[in-house]
């Protein structure tokens, strides 16, 4: 369990860097990676990501499936583990969520 959320963290953050640094697409410039959740077993991960471009938020999801394999090759080279998992990109739409909910409060009590 521990070695898991290790393991994530430090995907995210290479994953982040590589996106920043690597990746020539610039609709995927403005991505911010969430979070990541790994399987098990190491061979599967689910990288969530917000943008500020809502508008194209499917389009950068498909950027960034389409870029899955670069950036896994770019986070080989970078870190010592002995598996990287093959990675999948998912909007993260909580902060979205959040946002309704609090336009719904605020219609409920104006006053703040």
């Amino acid at each position: 369990m521990v070695r898991d959320r290790r393991v994530a963290e430090l995907l995210r953050s290479e994953i982040a860097n590589v996106i920043q640094n690597g990746v020539k697409d610039p609709k995927v410039k403005d991505v911010v990676i969430t979070g990541v959740e790994i399987s098990k077993d190491l061979s599967s991960a689910r990288v969530f990501f917000s943008t500020y471009n809502k508008s194209a938020k499917e389009g950068i999801e498909k950027g960034l499936n389409r870029s899955a394999g670069f950036i896994k090759h770019c986070i080989v080279k970078g870190l010592t583990i002995k598996k990287v998992p093959d990675l999948r990109f998912i909007y993260d739409d909580s902060s979205d969520y959040g946002h309704k909910i609090d336009e719904v409060l605020k219609t409920i009590n104006p006053e703040q």
